[in-house]
């Protein structure tokens, strides 16, 4: 399969329950969870639970849970694919910003990346 060249139908169903799946292991604040799909064959080596702790602790009281909303746009490149959605914060009115990176290997698609911006 090559991500790229698909519909962004096609693309939606396939990496927006990735992300959800990731976004609703950072509501419960499970880090085994979260780096479930991600690109990296050791991600507690790039992206250790200490890290995802610390972002927890500074993050989580001020924005609260995070819910994927609305897509903004996606962008294909020959390797990878990023989606942008809006993101709806629990303890905050406006919006923010949720950015994935999409990768495939051997056959799957996993994230490459994420981040949100708030």
């Amino acid at each position: 399969m090559r991500l790229a060249g698909l519909s962004d139908k096609e693309i939606l169903d396939i990496v927006q329950p990735l992300a959800e799946h990731t976004e609703n292991a950072w509501n419960t604040k499970s880090y085994r969870d979260f780096i479930q799909y991600f690109f990296d064959e050791n991600p507690s080596e790039h992206f250790p639970e200490e890290e995802f702790n610390r972002q927890i602790e500074e993050n989580y009281d001020v924005y609260g849970k995070h819910t994927i909303a609305d897509l903004v746009t996606i962008h294909r490149n020959p390797d990878h694919v990023i989606a942008i959605w809006k993101v709806d914060l629990e303890n905050r009115e406006a919006p923010g910003l949720l950015i994935y990176g999409f990768r495939e290997r051997d056959g799957k698609v996993l994230i490459e990346g994420c981040s949100y911006h708030a």
